[in-house]
């Protein structure tokens, strides 16, 4: 997948050492591991894990206007195919409202840790809109956004850090079950194509700034191999 319009992506999200102190709950990252960090966390409370972005989407279009048009943006303005519903195509086309989700879940929902805008974000899931080049984009500025935010809000209260969640889905297909009644040995994707498409996910969530990924809502266990 390309990077479409990215030129030169930050992806270094290191934090100077010294910005917060050294002792739990405090962390900082470069300087701690998120790994000790988080199982330290899971063990010491409750912590909260929020980012269900398809019903979050469905109240803002309740209350504001969100139609073809809003989806499409400037960006999209000229696209040959119908994009509305195309909830991750958000985050380039509406970035405010995603990151308004966002900032919902962390200040409003008291999570610690948010999913990213990125359930459907693989060239596999993105060829419904004809979107494949720009997979790496959509997760990149879908972890991009929901770093600044967790940033922004962690530096309001330093004692209780915010992470980011890269959202990895399941795609639209299944590499177990046939599409077809009538011949149960068809596939409609393979293992090799699976990987391909969420390595380049993966590569764009943590170049981002995700912290921790997550493969969620699993239908088929051999997509989650993959």
């Amino acid at each position: 997948a390309k990077a479409t319009n990215l030129t030169k992506p930050n992806i270094d999200y290191t934090q100077p050492s010294d910005t917060y102190p050294s002792s739990f709950p405090h962390f900082v990252r470069g300087r701690d591991s998120v790994r000790e960090y988080v199982t330290k966390l899971f063990t010491s409370r409750i912590a909260i894990y929020d980012g269900a972005m398809g019903t979050m989407i469905q109240n803002y279009a309740k209350r504001n206007r969100l139609e073809e048009e809003e989806y499409r943006g400037d960006r999209f303005a000229n696209w040959t195919c119908a994009t509305k519903g195309n909830n991750d195509q958000l985050s380039i086309s509406q970035p405010q409202i995603i990151q308004g989700i966002y900032r919902q879940y962390l200040e409003e929902g008291g999570s610690d840790l948010i999913g990213t805008n990125t359930f459907s974000s693989t060239t596999i899931a993105m060829a419904d809109y004809e979107m494949e080049d720009y997979v790496y984009e959509l997760n990149y500025e879908g972890a991009r956004l929901a770093r600044e935010v967790c940033d922004e809000v962690t530096a309001k209260d330093p004692t209780k850090p915010r992470f980011v969640v890269g959202a990895i889905g399941p795609t639209n297909r299944t590499g177990s079950i046939s599409p077809s009644v009538e011949d149960p040995a068809a596939r409609n994707v393979t293992f090799d194509e699976l990987v391909e498409a969420y390595f380049e996910q993966i590569v764009a969530l943590m170049d981002g700034g995700a912290d921790i990924l997550m493969v969620e809502t699993i239908f088929d266990t051999l997509n989650a191999k993959a």
